[in-house]
């Protein structure tokens, strides 16, 4: 884990990225992983943001939305990362699912070109609108959520902590045929420098704090 500065170089209105964040290559996040990202000398007492890739770019990385609208071209940003746990995708994987659960897919984008660079095909499947993308990107709705995960042999998903208890039923009739793992949004204050609780999310076994023990998890953990 590292800290220095970053700066907001771009911001986007549209595509699979909120906006591109230039910071040093040691800051740089892998899919599903973070970093906490501040302006420096703010006066005001907003708490750090989480800050996703969505893909990767020159100098920095492309960031996923959500991303705070008052974070212009040229907003200059501490931050401190990469933080958490991010996706494991397999070597031998040749079909990988992307499902999207939450608000916009942008936090799973970041997963296409690693997939697609080890000859892999990949579906995405949301509800949520998706342009840009690579033409060998297929696109299919989330009434097909059954069919990816049987045709997947690594699924990638993301969703809210608050959609955790609808799992068991998305996947009762699902056949989960490789590696399944769930990147979870909360909110994460101290980005694992403390145990507040305020991420902590409930699993077979007790619980386990977003902002550390994750942001990443695997799937059974839920079901």
């Amino acid at each position: 884990m590292h800290t220095g500065r970053g700066m907001v170089s771009e911001v986007y209105l549209d595509g699979n990225a909120a906006a591109k964040v230039s910071c040093p290559s040691s800051l740089i996040p892998t899919p599903g992983q973070y970093l906490l990202a501040d302006i420096p000398g703010a006066t005001d007492a907003q708490l750090p943001v989480p800050v996703f890739p969505a893909g990767t770019a020159a100098e920095g990385f492309l960031a996923a939305s959500p991303f705070p609208k008052s974070w212009i071209p040229g907003t200059p940003l501490n931050v401190r990362g990469p933080l958490g746990r991010g996706f494991s995708l397999p070597l031998s994987a040749r079909t990988v699912a992307l499902i999207a659960l939450g608000e916009s897919h942008h936090r799973l984008a970041a997963m296409i070109g690693p997939s697609l660079a080890q000859g892999a095909e990949v579906a995405l499947v949301c509800d949520s609108p998706a342009a840009g993308l690579p033409l060998e990107v297929e696109i299919m709705p989330l009434a097909l959520l059954a069919e990816a995960a049987g045709w997947a042999d690594y699924l990638a998903l993301d969703m809210p902590r608050s959609a955790v208890q609808s799992i068991p039923n998305l996947f009762h009739s699902a056949q989960v045929n490789g590696r399944a793992q769930i990147l979870l949004s909360a909110p994460m204050p101290c980005g694992g420098r403390g145990d507040c609780g305020v991420c902590a999310v409930t699993v077979k076994r007790g619980y386990k704090l977003i902002c550390k023990d994750g942001p990443v998890f695997d799937l059974m953990n839920f079901l």
